[in-house]
């Protein structure tokens, strides 16, 4: 594990009450249960992130005129008829 520093949280009386049993349940810290939360959290956001940057413009497509999206929306279905019709 990597070396961690500690923190201090501020949680509401109920969401304690609910880490407390989860803890428990899973058989793990608090600090542990709180550790994977932002993990699983933090996965969802570098996820969400990936997909916008896969949608800007590569300059590269551009050039070559096959920058943004299909003007159908068929070109992966249709590639093979454009290749054989040469």
């Amino acid at each position: 594990m990597n070396q961690l520093t500690r923190v201090q949280v501020y949680l509401e009386p109920q969401n304690l009450i609910v880490l407390d049993r989860l803890a428990k349940k899973e058989n793990k810290s608090r600090s542990q249960i709180i550790r994977d939360a932002i993990n699983q959290h933090s996965q969802k956001g570098i996820k969400k992130l990936t997909k916008k940057n896969k949608v800007l413009k590569n300059p590269l497509l551009d050039m070559a005129g096959m920058g943004g999206k299909s003007k159908t929306g068929t070109l992966g279905l249709n590639i093979d008829e454009i290749y054989l019709n040469d």
